[in-house]
């Protein structure tokens, strides 16, 4: 008998989850806020209802009575997820777990172990507390939201005026009217993405980051490899490893910053990287699909990790196109029948006007690509760089 899955969130960042759950012989349940929210489709039952609404999710979780509840590439999902799941007594990681990797404040009050480091912080109620933190430091600081998604509400802060003109744009997105605000970091910031099985937590791919240079908390390209010479890796899969050790099991996306030697924590969570990293990068890096994972291991299923060291280096890679009305998109056909592009999409069509971005969900489109060397996949950006471009009314 097929096994019922509700995953929370219907987005286009679920579409693969929900995909790989019936792939493997389950029946689909799908929550999200709108109506013609993408994901639906590929359900086999739909819901139109806020995934931050949990009593309104427990409602429908009683009537359809789901064998295990999941979410991924989704942040604002998790605890709704936690809750449901503790409800009716079925496998999850507990609300506190939840709350602790969503909660930025808690993780760096909480998230501390050997070699990693954190950057000076408060949570401030008022703008005047954020002022008297900026003057104390002396320094650029980030403010941000507790509990948040897709960058949004986040800036670099280098002056009182930027402060007062960005301050109630990062409250309007917080939900209990305070916000954390840290040192800005320097250097290079890094992902890590990984999984933790009930023995224990495996990194199975790392990344640099590119931002946006007039948007320092938007990133604009991820290069993932399997050797760097920027810091030393083991380190790295050891700190982030040892992050999860309260975690019972899940999909992990940690950021940090590499700045004088030290790894400095930026956030870390318990889902997958947005934009499909959980289900087309990391496999492709590790040989690891940990979207099948988290499916069995909610299910209560035996699981079996072997990490494979694949020496692929693949990029996901934000466009960046100028601002303006779009009259044609030019390259699709050569996206499409390029072997070493994994995806694609444009957030755009034809006829649309189109500006530059302000956060991570703004971003105009993306490509993921792959190749078994560093100097080959640079070739191919060159080459998508040229043949995909925007002509304008």
């Amino acid at each position: 008998m097929n096994k019922k899955i509700m995953v929370i969130g219907g987005g286009k960042w679920q579409i693969p989850i929900i995909k790989k759950a019936k792939e493997l012989g389950n029946y689909v349940i799908c929550t999200n806020l709108y109506k013609d929210s993408l994901a639906f489709k590929y359900a086999d039952k739909s819901f139109v209802v806020d995934v931050l609404d949990r009593e309104k999710n427990l409602e429908i979780a009683y009537k359809i009575k789901p064998d295990g509840i999941i979410t991924d590439q989704s942040d604002i999902a998790v605890k709704t997820v936690a809750y449901i799941s503790d409800q009716l007594g079925l496998k999850g990681v507990g609300t506190d777990i939840a709350e602790l990797y969503t909660n930025k404040f808690r993780m760096r009050k909480e998230l501390n172990v050997k070699n990693l480091f954190h950057p000076r912080y408060k949570l401030c109620e008022s703008l005047e507390d954020v002022i008297e933190f900026f003057n104390e430091i002396q320094n650029s600081i980030v403010i941000k939201p507790l509990s948040n998604q897709s960058s949004r509400g986040v800036f670099k802060i280098d002056s009182i005026e930027k402060l007062k003109e960005k301050f109630d744009i990062t409250m309007s997105f917080s939900i209990n009217n305070k916000i954390l605000v840290e040192e800005y970091i320097g250097g290079v910031e890094l992902t890590a993405e990984g999984f933790k099985s009930p023995d224990r937590h495996y990194t199975l791919a790392i990344s640099i980051k590119e931002h946006y240079k007039n948007l320092p908390s938007v990133a604009k390209s991820l290069t993932y490899k399997y050797k760097f010479n920027e810091f030393d890796k083991k380190t790295l899969e050891n700190i982030n490893d040892n992050l999860f050790s309260k975690l019972s099991f899940g999909i992990t996306h940690v950021e940090y910053k590499y700045y004088n030697s030290k790894f400095y924590l930026i956030e870390a969570a318990i889902r997958g990287g947005g934009t499909k990293i959980s289900s087309h990068i990391i496999p492709v890096i590790s040989g690891v699909d940990v979207n099948e994972l988290l499916i069995k291991s909610v299910l209560d299923e035996e699981i079996y990790i072997k990490k494979n060291e694949n020496k692929n280096f693949v990029i996901l890679k934000f466009f960046d196109f100028k601002t303006g009305k779009v009259l044609k998109i030019h390259g699709i056909e050569y996206l499409i029948n390029n072997k070493n592009i994994i995806d694609f999409d444009f957030e755009f069509k034809e006829g649309d006007f189109i500006s530059s971005p302000n956060d991570d969900r703004s971003r105009l489109g993306y490509f993921i690509a792959y190749a078994n060397s560093e100097e080959e996949l640079e070739h191919i950006v060159k080459n998508i760089d040229k043949k995909v471009y925007l002509e304008y009314v």
